[in-house]
């Protein structure tokens, strides 16, 4: 299975107050290396940048930061830590880490224009296992809105392909 767009599963941190979030996306990835733990999942998806999504990144923070919103730097993005365990509050490649069980980690951040929280999950079906990232966001203002209205087509294709390079060179 490629990378597909899907429902948010019903076991997902989000799911039950899926109607409070402004904007949310599931997508899913089949799960071969199912031996893997969550840190392993999360990392394998979310701390190996493609330079395009890098630079993407740095564009868009240079953009931004002139209405005193955060983002990463060239530095953090080509420094990213992988440890073999996290504690709550830290931060697990770009985003600090909320929640973590043996099936799902919730991570995100916090800016003035908005919050955002990614949930990495694990799905056993039967036979086959899969990772649904699910990603909700909630603006504060307009700028926020107006921020998520140009941003969402980049990030679904930033997922996808997150995802797909995952999956392509088997780190999950």
């Amino acid at each position: 299975m490629n990378v597909a767009q899907c429902s948010m599963p019903s076991n997902c941190a989000f799911s039950r107050e899926l109607t409070k979030f402004y904007y949310w996306d599931s997508f899913e990835a089949r799960l071969s290396r199912t031996e893997l733990n969550m840190p392993e999942i999360y990392l394998g998806i979310l701390a190996h940048l493609p330079w395009w999504v890098s630079w993407l990144l740095v564009v868009r923070t240079k953009i931004v930061s002139m209405f005193g919103i955060k983002g990463p730097t060239r530095a953090q993005l080509n420094n990213i830590k992988i440890k073999a365990k996290y504690a709550v509050g830290e931060k697990m490649a770009l985003f600090t880490l909320y929640s973590q069980d043996e099936n799902e980690i919730v991570a995100g951040g916090d800016d003035k224009h908005l919050e955002f929280r990614v949930s990495v999950l694990r799905v056993n079906n039967g036979d086959a296992s899969k990772v649904v990232l699910t990603t909700v966001v909630n603006p504060h203002n307009f700028f926020g809105k107006a921020y998520l209205f140009f941003i969402v087509p980049f990030h679904k294709f930033g997922v996808k392909a997150l995802m797909s390079n995952a999956v392509a060179e088997g780190r999950i």
